[in-house]
């Protein structure tokens, strides 16, 4: 037996962090996960706290050392990923401010300020996106520039979550490509930083980290992060990526025209491309692999949704599911089942912060539509899983216009832990959804990024793709599917009537906004 024949993922979420090892076959010998909380200090602004992302890794890493009986010198590398933010950091690493999360909507005025003054066109052709905030940070930077001008004179770099992390674990103030394509200021075909768009939007290039490949090794792990950690010091670091393309690389799909699906904290439908594509309403992102682009249609609150339904009416349900010896979410999965397809005629908007592609809509805001007298808890429940598969046909649809149409999706992230969901979204999508043996798709494609680092031969870059084959397919129903098809036409109707209504309360909200504020951070 090899010395060192583990690997370590780690993947920075949204609403927590998860730590995996897995061994050179893909099978996962330890995880652990920790929770933190999304911070709203203002009506449309989510922020996090660096300083719980590092907490979370180092008691991940303690518990999988410590109560798993890991042996730390097993480890070959360290892979990561994260979620978006954008984070403004010292000269030591440590965060000037919180986090700007990419829920975060504080920045619509920016946006206009950077179509105006930078214009759609020439960030068009650096980046192939369109300005938007939220999925790029360059309108919260901008934001930060208009707004706290003495943070960006202050600080020493601009970071991302998994840069910040891979900062702390080796001292290198780093950020990988895929990362830099969605900050709207580097050139997506070649992987280098535009300082001219940087400095014209007020930021001074010093901020920039160092541009690297997601399959780079960056640095080692110090000897105060392995005392932090419990990793063994001199641990290769590589450059990280980003989570939804991690969980792409994770499920599969590496070859042009291959399909994923990750249904985590946001919901992300990606292809894989041989170069960007030119629709305004598709993402696209630079891949971890050489040649390779990622298109994404991403739902904002997917797992969020079901998060948020839980802490603000599952109070009664976690008592009841405590009692039953049963975790909360499997509890709101039985009752879910017990509803009918269509959930009675009930109707969940996912968009409880804005909303990405394809509707690109920052105003939007949550909505159950259709609830009677008649209709009962489990039908709510029932209605957030199918309003966000909802969510993921219409980004199907934007895709498939450019695309041909996939024979099978997999599908990875926290959904795939029901078989209910994994069903919903086969008959929603009107495809057979294959639940991935091993749905935890982000550190799974952090270490196998991570072994083409270290040149570990056993697991190559489709490595995701074999272990996809064992997955179990969920076909779709024809009945269910007819009433899917009903329900789905009523959603999309429900979002252009109410477009209107976003927008008048957008104009409040920004009212708010602009009012006399507490000092930020």
């Amino acid at each position: 037996m090899r010395d060192k024949d583990l690997l370590l993922g780690i993947d920075i979420g949204t609403t927590g962090t998860k730590c995996s090892v897995y061994d050179f076959r893909g099978k996962r010998a330890a995880s652990a996960y920790r929770e933190y909380p999304m911070i709203h200090p203002r009506p449309g602004w989510t922020e996090q706290d660096p300083s719980r992302w590092w907490d979370a890794v180092c008691r991940n890493l303690q518990t999988i050392f410590q109560s798993h009986n890991i042996d730390k010198n097993r480890i070959a590398a360290v892979g990561t990923s994260s979620t978006n933010a954008v984070v403004l950091v010292d000269r030591q690493g440590q965060p000037v401010c919180n986090a700007i999360s990419l829920h975060d909507q504080r920045s619509g005025p920016q946006a206009e300020w950077l179509k105006e003054n930078i214009g759609e066109e020439r960030i068009r052709a650096l980046a192939a996106n369109r300005i938007a905030n939220g999925s790029f940070c360059l309108p919260a930077l901008r934001w930060l520039v208009e707004n706290r001008p003495d943070l960006i004179k202050g600080a020493y770099k601009l970071m991302v979550p998994c840069g910040y992390v891979i900062q702390t674990l080796t001292g290198e103030f780093t950020m990988n490509r895929p990362r830099m394509s969605l900050t709207l200021m580097a050139d997506i075909r070649t992987g280098q930083w535009d300082t001219e768009i940087a400095e014209q939007t007020g930021l001074p290039a010093r901020l920039l980290p160092s541009p690297c490949g997601s399959a780079e090794i960056v640095g080692t792990v110090t000897e105060w992060a392995a005392s932090m950690t419990g990793l063994a010091a001199g641990t290769p670091v590589t450059g990280g990526t980003i989570d939804t393309v991690a969980a792409t690389i994770g499920a599969g799909a590496v070859a042009e025209g291959d399909f994923a699906l990750t249904i985590g904290s946001s919901g992300r439908l990606c292809s894989i491309a041989g170069q960007p594509m030119e629709d305004p309403r598709l993402l696209n992102i630079c891949g971890a692999y050489d040649g390779q682009y990622i298109i994404v249609q991403s739902t904002n609150n997917a797992c969020v949704s079901l998060r948020w339904f839980r802490d603000t009416f599952g109070g009664e349900a976690a008592r009841e599911a405590q009692a039953a010896g049963c975790g909360i979410y499997p509890y709101l999965d039985r009752l879910a089942a017990a509803a009918p397809a269509g959930a009675g005629g009930l109707i969940w908007l996912p968009y409880l912060a804005g909303e990405q592609s394809p509707v690109w809509d920052t105003q939007a805001r949550g909505v159950f539509y259709g609830a009677g007298l008649e209709t009962d808890y489990p039908s709510f429940i029932r209605a957030v899983l199918e309003g966000v598969a909802f969510s993921q046909r219409h980004c199907l649809e934007v895709v498939l216009d450019q695309a041909a149409r996939p024979d099978i999706i997999p599908l990875g992230g926290g959904a795939a832990n029901s078989p209910l969901w994994c069903r919903i979204f086969a008959d929603v999508l009107g495809l057979p959804v294959a639940r991935l043996r091993s749905n935890e798709t982000e550190t799974l494609g952090d270490i196998i990024i991570a072994a083409q680092a270290m040149g570990i031969h056993e697991i190559a870059p489709d490595f995701g793709k074999v272990l996809a084959a064992d997955g179990e397919v969920f076909w779709p129903d024809d009945v269910r599917a007819s009433v899917y098809d009903r329900q789905y036409r009523v959603y999309r109707e429900l979002y252009q009537a109410l477009k209107p209504v976003f927008a008048g309360g957008g104009e409040q909200l920004n009212y708010v906004i602009r009012q006399p504020r507490p000092t930020w951070p």
